[in-house]
């Protein structure tokens, strides 16, 4: 099975807590080919994580929900899961930079061309199955 095969059939776990937003989103990782298992508030994020071992990226944005930092979420992700590629996003104007993110992951402004988030998402699947 080729990298490329591998990164797009990775399961990816999309926490957002804007429905429509994370409708989207799914609906387009989908259609590239992932599998997306969705997230709407961190305790999600943990019941998710301890039942599917196949996660191999977490896209989230910056503010997950009222009162919780989508920064803090991955690291926590990070500590416990090493092995899951973090792509961060935010729509409100706090731009993160590189080392900020845990992991090697990204962190994505919003609004985002569609592709760029598509070659984050590859990316951190990639970084994860080598």
């Amino acid at each position: 099975m080729e990298a490329h095969d591998f990164c797009a059939r990775a399961t990816v776990l999309l926490v957002e807590h804007e429905p429509v937003i994370r409708t989207r989103v799914a609906i387009f990782l989908g259609e590239a080919g992932f599998e997306v298992v969705e997230a709407e508030s961190p305790e999600a994020v943990w019941s998710i994580l301890e039942a599917r071992p196949d996660v191999r990226v977490m896209v989230a944005d910056l503010d997950v929900a009222e009162g919780t930092d989508g920064l803090e979420l991955a690291r926590s992700v990070h500590l416990r899961w090493p092995s899951i590629g973090l792509v961060i996003t935010s729509g409100r104007g706090r731009p993160l930079r590189p080392p900020d993110v845990p992991g090697n992951g990204s962190f994505l402004p919003r609004p985002l061309p569609a592709d760029i988030l598509l070659h984050e998402v590859r990316m951190a699947a990639r970084q994860r199955a080598a």
